[in-house]
């Protein structure tokens, strides 16, 4: 090892406590980590990734980490390049940009539903199409009961009610029409390639030195079985899954906690169990009132800076929703007085739609202050939408972020030219591509015109008009509207700030659901609507009581352990059931 190899993994080591410095270390064995919330989950993991591409600088093989959100992931990458490594070697992703890099692109020839190209659909339009097909098959559309739209790898349904079912294959003909797929697909046929292909699995597994699955409560059954077929081509990959059990809030969407005696099942391998202990989040007091609702025996200590400093934790089950919006206020306010920053504070919610109003009401009364939400900001993230990633460059700041505007751009080519065949110079780059739409200008102050105009003149550039692109066109109409909705419905501002603020995750105030906070930390964490009905969801405890009292648990323990010092939980009153009965404080909250 060179000198400067052994001064990066110095570097790389020097900060770890010894739980973290083992698993960063340890290369030869699959490990199976359980990470308590604040342990250095993260930095364990971007640790690792640099540890392993230090060993092996000049290797061809890929190291994957699989993220559950598109966020974690840009987190990941940004702290990997604090850290220098920038290499081809190393790719961060969630699962679905993982499928469609690495098995649906270079395999798509042996799916005949994607051998004319990928083009995905996302919700909105799968909306759109479900209700095209219930009036053309005569039938009432319940978007309360949709039906089951996920096919088998074998394409065999699973829809069992009979106008579902027709509705499901009304919905699966058009896709195959209009040669789209939708989100789920994704997976299912990057399954069904693997498991029908043996040589292309066998030919991919062998470019892959390591895989790394981060939240591995979250992964489905589905993922689990492309994992493991990758696993059972190439023995040699080392795997790593690491998450918390008691964090295992995405049940509802198919997220699987499977142990390493499970994991050992479905793969060739054996897994190595180690703990990442220790927080270094949260005070002694936060951590003591959170661990209530652990269901893992595991005894949680603060190892942060400020363990023993005091703690504010305040439950109010009397003030009004009308009361709540003056109320949360006051609490921002103070907060900020005693110096805490705009963007080290959260209001989460177990879901967006009482979001909307309070958000509304709080800009109101303090002007002053900035807040953000993926929830209610105009356009909605979507990592797998064109036009979503070029909206990302035309409104984040030139000049920051440089590794990932040319990592979207580098997409945005590749789904021009693989999925819509527009053609480019063969010297056309990432960077190309970025001075055009840098040249750009608009004097429109609405944000969705202000969009337009860019790809307006993006397409004007590129030579793309209706005759010969429909396809390209259509999705780009369809992205509109569906922004334009989004806005219509939920009074949403149209202000380019407000369209700015949408790519800037660090600037004031976060409002979000509680499920889309899971893995970030706040000094302050302020709770609402924890009542019976969100907490548990309506829906869980009448099919499962056992289920609702379990999910209750781990969304309570989530939304605590966000928070650093300050911890304010509010079961406001005045909220009513579609039926006008009343909704009353979460019988878990304690």
């Amino acid at each position: 090892m060179s000198k400067m190899e052994d001064e990066l993994k110095e570097k790389l080591l020097s900060d770890l406590n010894e739980s973290q410095k083992s698993t960063v270390e340890d290369c030869g064995n699959n490990l199976y980590i359980t990470a308590c919330p604040g342990s250095g989950k993260t930095r364990a993991l971007t640790r690792k990734i640099a540890y392993l591409h230090n060993l092996y600088p000049n290797s061809m093989k890929k190291i994957v980490a699989i993220t559950y959100t598109g966020r974690a992931a840009e987190e990941i990458q940004e702290r990997l390049e604090i850290l220098g490594i920038d290499s081809d070697n190393v790719w961060v992703g969630t699962v679905h940009q993982f499928c469609l890099n690495f098995i649906l692109k270079p395999f798509s020839w042996q799916s005949l539903r994607i051998s004319r190209g990928i083009r995905i659909i996302d919700e909105y339009v799968t909306e759109k199409y479900l209700k095209e097909c219930a009036a053309n098959l005569k039938l009432k559309y319940d978007y309360r009961n949709k039906p089951n739209l996920k096919l088998t790898s074998e394409a065999e349904f699973l829809e069992t009610d009979e106008n579902n079912l027709k509705l499901a294959k009304a919905y699966h003909r058009k896709l195959k029409r209009n040669n789209e797929i939708d989100f789920e697909l994704i997976l299912t046929l990057s399954l069904s390639i693997l498991l029908r292909n043996p040589e292309s699995c066998l030919m991919l597994s062998r470019t892959i030195r390591s895989i790394y699955v981060d939240e591995f409560q979250d992964t489905t059954e589905e993922q689990y079985r492309i994992l493991s077929a990758l696993s059972n081509s190439n023995h040699d990959i080392k795997y790593m899954f690491v998450g918390d059990a008691d964090q295992a809030i995405y049940t509802g969407l198919g997220g699987v906690v499977k142990t390493k005696t499970d994991l050992e099942e479905i793969m060739p391998i054996k897994f190595l169990e180690k703990t990442l202990d220790g927080c270094y989040r949260s005070t002694q007091d936060i951590i003591d009132y959170y661990s209530k609702y652990q269901q893992q025996p595991i005894r949680i200590i603060s190892k942060a800076e400020w363990c023993s400093e005091f703690s504010i934790i305040r439950y109010n089950d009397e003030v009004s929703k009308d009361e709540l919006p003056e109320k949360i206020s006051d609490v921002i306010r103070q907060e900020l007085d005693r110096g805490v920053k705009e963007e080290d504070i959260c209001i989460a919610s177990p879901n967006y739609f009482i979001l909307f109003p309070l958000m509304k009401e709080l800009k109101m009364l303090l002007p002053d202050v900035n807040f953000r939400s993926q929830d209610i900001y105009p356009i909605k993230p979507d990592d797998l939408n064109l036009f979503y990633k070029i909206s990302f460059i035309v409104f984040t700041t030139v000049g920051k972020r440089v590794w990932l505007r040319k990592k979207i751009a580098s997409e945005i080519i590749d789904i021009l030219k693989n999925d819509y065949g527009i053609r480019f110079d063969d010297n056309f780059t990432a960077l190309d591509l970025l001075d055009l739409l840098n040249s750009f200008s608009s004097s429109k102050n609405n944000g969705l015109e202000y969009l337009k105009d860019f790809v307006y003149q993006l397409f004007i550039e590129l030579n793309i008009d209706e005759d010969n692109s429909v396809e390209l066109c259509r999705s780009m109409r369809e992205f509109f509207n569906k922004a334009q909705e989004r806005i219509e419905n939920n009074d949403i501002g149209v202000e380019l700030e407000n369209f700015r603020n949408a790519y800037d995750v660090k600037r004031g105030v976060n409002v979000s659901t509680i499920h889309k906070i899971k893995g970030e930390e706040y000094n302050t964490v302020i709770g609402i609507g924890l009542l019976k009905g969100y907490i548990p969801n309506w829906n869980n405890v009448i099919h499962d009581q056992d289920h609702g009292k379990c999910e209750a648990k781990k969304t309570l323990y989530v939304l605590m352990s966000r928070a650093k010092k300050s911890l304010y939980l509010f079961s406001e009153t005045g909220r009513v059931t579609a039926s006008k009965n009343d909704l009353v404080p979460t019988e878990f909250l304690v």
